[in-house]
């Protein structure tokens, strides 16, 4: 039933096998984060499905299956404004602004993140200030 409903069918089947081999592997490094374009949520795990998250029963599956992985971060843009909050205290989601057109106040910039061997830290950095 669902590869009748679901276009990509095989394709989508594919890639959550590929999905669970790398999250089966994340506990084995220090630091392990996601990167994609849309965010699972914007400020707060609970909030609505709109254009720009995910629908919510996927969205809580999804964060619960990346925490008990060890996933700590999750970065994200689609929505060009900077947002974000925490699923459960464990998993951050950051949603980075635009480095072209802005939907919001947001300056144009981009994420730079720094990781060393006991933290991850990040910063907006708008262009203003380089």
């Amino acid at each position: 039933v669902r590869d009748s409903l679901d276009p990509l069918g095989e394709l989508a089947k594919k890639h959550e096998e590929w999905l669970e081999r790398q999250l089966s592997r994340a506990k084995d490094y220090t630091h392990s984060v996601i990167f994609q374009h849309i965010p699972w949520f914007l400020k707060d795990p609970n909030e609505d499905k709109d254009y720009f998250n995910f629908e919510v029963e996927l969205r809580k599956k999804m964060l619960q299956k990346f925490m008990d992985a060890g996933i700590s971060k999750v970065f994200c843009g689609h929505y060009h404004r900077n947002a974000g909050g925490w699923f459960k205290d464990r998993v951050e989601v950051i949603v980075t602004s635009a480095v072209g057109q802005q939907l919001g106040t947001d300056k144009n910039g981009f994420r730079v993140v720094k990781v060393a061997e006991n933290e991850m830290t990040h910063e907006y950095i708008t262009l203003d200030n380089v």
